[in-house]
């Protein structure tokens, strides 16, 4: 009686290169889908069609300012000022203030996010409190700090009071660098301490 040998390999490598092809299949479509969503979600945030805070609120007033200010709409921002403020710091001082955003390219580079952190009421108006987070890139370097996130952030405050049905700055509003003619009370001198005898 002869025995005849029979190879399992070949069948079994078939079957494994099915199933190994078909994962991969499915590891590709799902990369795509994620990047159709990804792509899709930029676009949206780039074109302004992610929904706007309540009109009429603090916050929304912040964030249609910000928003004018990115589409490069200077005049409609410069009506978010109050009318106080607006006589210390005429429209060509307040365009100049916000030139140094538009020159580095933050407008348009999709590199910053704002994140609201709180509102609290003060005096007689409110306070917008948001979070600016910079994202940045640069070459890979032996001189980078480690673990290196490629962002920074810093807080930022809106200060605003209702006038008629409106909410308007009352200070100069970030990305503002400065407003020359405007004179900000000076913080309550705090009593001197002195030393026990």
């Amino acid at each position: 009686m002869r025995m005849v040998s029979r190879s399992v390999w070949p069948e079994n490598t078939i079957s494994l290169q099915t199933t190994s092809s078909r994962w991969l299949a499915a590891v590709a479509v799902v990369i795509v889908i994620v990047a159709v969503i990804g792509i899709t979600v930029a676009f949206l945030y780039r074109s302004g069609d992610l929904p706007l805070l309540p009109e009429g609120t603090p916050e929304g007033t912040v964030q249609r300012f910000l928003s004018t200010i990115e589409q490069g709409d200077s005049r409609l921002a410069y009506d978010y000022l109050s009318p106080t403020l607006q006589e210390d710091c005429s429209y060509q001082l307040f365009r100049d203030s916000i030139r140094w955003f538009e020159s580095t390219g933050d407008r348009d580079s999709g590199d910053l996010r704002i994140l609201l952190e709180e509102t609290r009421p003060v005096a007689d108006g409110v306070e917008v409190r948001v979070r600016i987070i910079r994202f940045y890139f640069s070459t890979p370097s032996p001189l980078a700090p480690a673990f290196d996130a490629g962002e920074s952030s810093y807080a930022e405050r809106f200060t605003l009071e209702m006038s008629g049905d409106e909410w308007l700055f009352v200070d100069p509003p970030w990305p503002m660098s400065r407003c020359p003619g405007y004179e900000e009370d000076p913080p309550p001198a705090r009593p001197l301490r002195t030393a026990p005898r």
